[in-house]
């Protein structure tokens, strides 16, 4: 029996305001595209299962648009008559019951299986029995709920699911608010596999747990991860990573200006930006121990010009001036306006319209610079 294990897709993220050719923000694109290849990958190969152990969405309210293309790649699982089961994970999960689940679109689709009520379910499957366990918003159900998490011996091979970090000798954690985290002991040696979902960096954690790994990055901090699925094999016990076609991101070699003048750092990021591939790329400027009067003589133009084939480019910039240091962390040499419209496609907003709150914010925003 051969199983697909997919994680962290989070269709309908968005950033950085570039649109692609039929006007949808790029970024939402690559993570589509993403998604679609897995759903590719599946129908050529044909496996007896597939599993999304969470964040199928990147957030609890996604957008018409986001609902409409996971369906479609739903469907085509469901007509090709390949089971589909999907546990919400953290970043599509209410804080709040009444705030609904949009898992419950796919309640009535022969062949999928959404799991969203903060408790475990089961699943048969022939010889096969699933135990999902989706995001629980309670530490303490969760707790309870894991603990539950269990092989049944009546079956030839049982699989788990779980939405979480693992804390152990490693630790596989994303650092958000509201994740859960379970130890490396509380995952039973008895499952034959265990499909683990939250972290996105694919990994092994022990001998029969692992994360898929999120299908593409959403930061510079996942730059260099490779990013795709994990397939399967339960009657062999062969596990294989399948790496996807994803977007470029490349964080630049660090320029020490601590002993340089503004012309030498020109001279060294010109040189690192004309020997990296910098087409459709995703690329972050880092700069260390640069004078605070030298930062601001830096000449963007030349920079602008030189990246005016990457998709985005960003800067990360450690200031120093004569009396303190001040880290400024990453900084774009963008408006106000596009940086309050990249904030909020970055960020969960649960029971609001981003695009009313967008217009409404980039009104206020015109007021201000008006009355300034």
């Amino acid at each position: 029996m051969k199983i697909l294990h997919v994680s962290d897709t989070h269709v309908g993220y968005g950033a950085y305001n570039k649109l692609d050719d039929n006007g949808y923000n790029q970024r939402e694109s690559d993570f589509n595209d993403a998604f679609r290849q897995v759903v590719d990958f599946a129908l050529k190969h044909m496996p007896d299962l597939v599993l999304h152990s969470g964040d199928v969405f990147d957030s609890v309210r996604p957008t018409n648009r986001a609902i409409s293309f996971v369906l479609e790649q739903v469907l085509r699982l469901s007509k090709a008559s390949i089971p589909f089961v999907m546990i919400a994970g953290n970043h599509e999960t209410p804080r709040l019951r009444e705030t609904g689940s949009v898992f419950r679109v796919f309640e009535h689709i022969d062949g999928v299986f959404p799991v969203y009520q903060g408790r475990l379910e089961t699943l048969k499957f022939g010889e096969l029995k699933v135990h999902a366990l989706p995001h629980c918003i309670d530490k303490e159900v969760f707790d309870g709920e894991r603990a539950k998490l269990k092989p049944d011996s009546k079956f030839k091979f049982n699989v788990a699911m779980l939405h979480a970090g693992i804390v152990g000798i490693d630790v596989f954690k994303m650092g958000e608010f509201n994740e859960q985290l379970a130890e490396t002991g509380n995952l039973h040696k008895d499952f034959d596999y265990i499909a683990l979902g939250h972290y996105h960096e694919h990994c092994k954690v022990t001998d029969n747990s692992y994360y898929a790994g999120s299908t593409e990055r959403a930061g510079f901090g996942e730059v260099g991860q490779p990013k795709g699925f994990v397939t399967v094999d339960l009657d062999s016990g062969d596990i294989e990573f399948h790496e996807l076609a994803v977007r470029n991101m490349i964080d630049l070699k660090t320029v020490d200006c601590s002993k340089l003048g503004v012309e030498k750092i020109m001279d060294k990021l010109i040189a690192r930006i004309e020997k990296t591939d910098i087409s459709g790329s995703i690329i972050r400027i880092n700069l260390n121990n640069i004078r605070s009067k030298d930062y601001h003589l830096l000449d963007v133009d030349t920079i602008r010009k030189l990246l005016k084939n990457a998709l985005h480019f960003q800067w990360k910039v450690d200031a120093v001036d004569e009396e303190q240091k001040i880290s400024s962390g990453d900084v774009m040499f963008d408006s106000l306006e596009k940086e309050f419209g990249d904030y909020l496609a970055g960020i969960a907003i649960e029971g609001v319209d981003k695009e009313a709150l967008r217009k409404l914010g980039l009104k206020y925003l015109k007021k201000a610079g008006g009355e300034a």
